[in-house]
């Protein structure tokens, strides 16, 4: 692109110093000429300095002291090397405009199609180059509904089960110490009877059931007192264990055992 923009910037010092004087608008003095003249040659010199926005500015102070349309070509040059193809393509527009049949037409068309093309715009012409770019079709996008999130469920108390047991054995234990003591009170009742007895009165006919019925309410004590200690501390034990439980599932079965010498509960199940 050198070599047409010196010839363009030549040709606009050429144009300002020789523009024929015309009636309408009224023609610029000899004074403004040489002025528009000047501030060309400086544009030219810093756009070949590679400051383009001082040369674009230069530019435009000429053209509002003499409007040549060929003074748009170089302001849209300089906004291409500045990287700003929509302010380019706006000049280049404004000559094709201003002098459609002019000596640079075709290469002010050239050089906006060519930012059309880059833009994306790939089916322009020279009589559409200059049109409004069409706007880029967005594809349809069918927004699908977000899927139901369900929350998840509370989390569940498994050792609750364990803790009613606790409950439940510690009970049936303190019914069963409830009714060892019982059987321990009746047992030291007959045992009171016996040992209180005066030694000068006889022995009563029936001593021996008596003293067999004192021996079966303290074995029947120390059995309810063994089954009934084993169950509160079993209840004791399933109480604490489900509190500490969080996950799981519990089947237990509990079956008090017990026998003339000792007594005590089978705990069965999963934890």
């Amino acid at each position: 692109m050198g070599t047409p923009r010196r010839i363009v910037a030549a040709l606009c010092v050429t144009a300002i110093l020789s523009s024929p004087v015309s009636a309408q608008p009224p023609a610029p003095t000899p004074q403004q000429k040489q002025a528009a003249g000047d501030l060309t040659k400086q544009a030219i010199a810093k756009s070949q300095a590679g400051e383009y926005e001082k040369a674009i500015e230069l530019h435009q102070q000429a053209y509002a002291i003499v409007p040549l349309p060929l003074l748009l070509t170089n302001i849209a040059s300089d906004y291409q090397k500045l990287k700003k193809p929509v302010e380019a393509l706006k000049y280049f527009c404004m000559y094709l405009e201003k002098d459609p049949a002019g000596q640079s037409a075709s290469y002010a068309t050239a050089q906006a199609k060519l930012i059309q093309f880059e833009a994306g715009n790939k089916d322009v012409t020279d009589a559409t180059v200059c049109d409004p770019p069409k706007p880029k079709e967005e594809p349809v996008v069918i927004q699908q509904p977000a899927p139901v999130v369900e929350a998840p469920p509370p989390p569940t108390d498994r050792g609750k089960s364990l803790r009613l047991a606790g409950f439940a054995v510690g009970g049936a234990g303190l019914v069963s110490l409830g009714v060892g003591i019982f059987f321990g009170l009746k047992a030291k009742d007959i045992s009171d009877q016996i040992t209180n007895h005066p030694m000068a009165m006889m022995w009563p006919d029936k001593i021996q059931e008596l003293e067999d019925e004192g021996q079966a309410h303290e074995n029947k004590q120390i059995v309810f007192m063994i089954a009934g200690g084993a169950l509160v501390a079993t209840g004791v034990a399933l109480y604490f264990i489900g509190r500490s439980r969080k996950g799981g599932s519990e089947s237990v079965t509990l079956v008090p055992t017990a026998t003339p010498e000792s007594a005590g509960i089978a705990l069965t199940g999963g934890f």
